[in-house]
């Protein structure tokens, strides 16, 4: 845990967030005559931003107003971001900040993925979390928090006070409920019931 040491601005769902993009030289700002950040993106120098908590999205050329970075470059360009968030650290501890980094394609194994994710999506290290969605469900936060959802059912069919071990995902819920209504889950299911949780009698 970091304790008192504010972590490091990166993962952030209040807008665009620039400090370690920033330090990592990935997006550039428009400066003052004195030198100074204004409040300006300046895209003409800027490859990457990173927005709505752990989504990075590359200025990519022909999709972007003010794309720089060629579409042929781009898969190299997600390695080398990936490389250096994997390799940055916190500047008042040592320790690592980023835990995980996926390309796009690759998010489908978290249930992401597709026009709505980032280029690049990401989780904050266990102790560097702010929020509750910007890591690892099973990470504990800043300040001692928790991310961990809770999940509570109860009714015909579900076993009265009952505590499984098992991760319940939020795919899983729908096919649980078809279950306890008897009736036949989605072709496109991901998720599997919660068969722990329900009575022998099911």
């Amino acid at each position: 845990m970091v304790g008192e040491n504010i972590p490091p601005d990166i993962g952030e769902y209040g807008g665009l967030n620039i400090g370690v993009m920033s330090e990592l030289g990935y997006t550039v700002m428009k400066k003052d005559s004195e030198g100074n950040d204004l409040d300006e993106v300046d895209w003409e120098n800027t490859r990457a931003v990173q927005i709505r908590g752990g989504h990075i999205y590359i200025n990519l050329k022909g999709r972007d107003k003010h794309g720089i970075v060629a579409p042929e470059d781009k898969y190299d360009l997600e390695e080398q971001i990936i490389s250096d968030l994997y390799r940055y650290r916190d500047p008042n501890t040592g320790k690592r900040v980023v835990n995980l980094a996926l390309r796009n394609k690759d998010c489908r194994i978290i249930g992401l993925g597709g026009k709505e994710c980032g280029d690049i999506f990401f989780t904050i290290e266990e102790g560097y979390n702010r929020l509750h969605g910007d890591s690892l469900t099973t990470a504990q936060g800043y300040y001692n928090t928790s991310v961990t959802p809770v999940f509570i059912a109860a009714g015909k069919g579900i076993k009265q006070n009952y505590v499984t071990g098992r991760t319940i995902r939020q795919v899983d819920v729908a096919p649980t409920i078809s279950t306890l209504l008897g009736v036949r889950t989605t072709r496109q299911c991901e998720g599997a019931p919660v068969y722990q949780i329900l009575e022998d009698s099911l």
